[in-house]
């Protein structure tokens, strides 16, 4: 239904694209970290040199493409020695990125892969590894912060700030400084010494001590989020606003006996109870009024497409059953449509001409014209996206044929007046959460 662009603009509202359905795991968020804080050295470090092989390839250490081979040799190195070090207490490889690959990788070689230095194909574990690995996910939530620019370049007056603050909690941490002290000289002794613009090395050959050190300092999600988690609070500034309400409700849970299981609803209610300015109150308000609306006509969709055929007459009373009405689309739109400051932030995008689109339903008076709307909704949607419609309306607009598999349709205690549907990622933020609080996801 084109739904995400909506409700995901209203989830980084609160969360300032910190984040994501993809980033939200503390060991991933600091492994990123430590890698650019490992090429920043790399790079300022004159005693650092690359041989004259490299230097043909590369150029110099301060071009994209070296960066690109140091991080993808990083996260090689660290997903190999989670692998070897999984059955130590406390390692955890759930979580890691490529992992599968990885495993793979590594039966196929005997326990003993071959890790290249290059920013090519045959440097990656994953398929297009620099998008979909830990540097990729994590590249747009660091970027937001300020970290780097899209380029990895490290010199704004805001990444500047914040790489001094990085390189403190680094020194801070006993096994970050080691690690990173082994790397650097890893790199210089071991690959930037080959004559070769692709140096290789066996995993075996690198010094054991630095596999499992690479393993412990990042065992688990848990594990780093006893050592990161005030350092990445700070810098992400989910510590303020509508964010610190809502960890707080979530770091209040955690110490109860027996927890609840918050779901997203439950989630934004309860943060709702605490200390708030207007401004911060709206971001989470706008959801709670938001959402009915986006999660009746999600219910609608579902019920259009339950079965290849079925009379429109079984689908509107299917939706009666479900506790709507005729008057419940319109009464929710019409609310909605009203309210200036909830559009306002999606005007003028292509979340607001949907949004704008489907607030048309508050016109409608009759079941027969609300799903005449939707489906032209979900009509001109597909055709933008060159696609088939998964659904039509024949029989002079009395028989809902479906063109795809069937949606499921929940039980009607499932799916109450006023249910949730959509996320805002906040699973994703209470994940990421868990990881703060020191817990290791099972």
């Amino acid at each position: 239904m084109g739904m995400l662009v909506i409700w995901s603009a209203y989830g980084h509202q609160i969360f300032q694209n910190r984040v994501n359905s993809i980033s939200n795991d503390v060991r991933n968020y600091t492994l990123n970290l430590f890698n650019h804080y490992l090429i920043r050295r790399i790079i300022s470090d004159e005693s650092v040199l690359l041989s004259r092989e490299l230097l043909h390839e590369y150029g110099s250490k301060d071009t994209l493409n070296f960066k690109y081979a140091c991080l993808l040799y990083l996260e090689n190195l660290f997903v190999y020695s989670i692998l070897q070090n999984e059955e130590h207490k406390g390692v955890d490889s759930s979580g890691v990125l490529g992992s599968s690959n990885a495993r793979r990788l590594w039966v196929d070689a005997d326990n003993d892969p071959v890790i290249i230095f290059t920013h090519k194909k045959a440097g990656q574990i994953l398929v297009r590894q620099l998008g979909l690995g830990v540097s990729g996910r994590y590249k747009t939530p660091m970027m937001e912060i300020g970290y780097f620019d899209k380029h990895y370049h490290y010199t704004s007056p805001r990444a500047i700030s914040l790489w001094q603050e990085a390189e403190q909690f680094i020194a801070n941490q006993s096994k970050l400084k080691k690690l990173a002290k082994n790397l650097i000289e890893h790199f210089k002794e071991d690959l930037f010494s080959q004559r070769s613009p692709s140096p290789s090395i066996s995993f075996s050959d690198v010094p054991d001590v630095l596999r499992k050190d690479f393993a412990s300092a990042f065992s688990s999600p848990g594990a780093v989020g006893n050592y990161a988690r005030e350092y990445w609070i700070s810098v992400t500034g989910l510590d303020d606003g509508a964010s610190k309400a809502l960890l707080q409700v979530l770091d209040n849970n955690a110490k109860l006996d027996k927890p609840k299981e918050l779901d997203p609803q439950n989630l934004i209610e309860s943060a709702l109870k605490q200390t708030l300015s207007d401004e911060e109150r709206l971001k989470m308000t706008q959801i709670a009024s938001l959402e009915p609306f986006l999660s009746d006509i999600m219910l609608m969709f579902t019920l259009l497409t339950a079965k290849k055929s079925r009379p429109l007459s079984e689908v509107i009373t299917q939706w009666q059953e479900f506790g709507r009405t005729e008057h419940t689309l319109p009464q929710r739109a019409n609310l909605l449509r009203s309210d200036v400051a909830l559009n306002n932030v999606i005007n003028g995008n292509t979340a607001g001409r949907r949004m704008k689109n489907l607030l048309q339903l508050a016109d409608t008076a009759t079941l027969d014209d609300q799903v005449t709307l939707l489906l032209e909704y979900h009509n001109n949607l597909m055709l933008k996206r060159s696609q088939m419609p998964w659904l039509t309306l024949d029989n002079a607009g009395r028989q809902v044929k479906v063109h795809v598999r069937p949606l499921q349709v929940p039980d009607t205690e499932d799916w109450p007046p006023g249910e949730w549907y959509y996320s805002y990622y906040l699973p994703q933020f209470k994940s990421l959460v868990r990881g703060f609080q020191g817990v290791v996801e099972g």
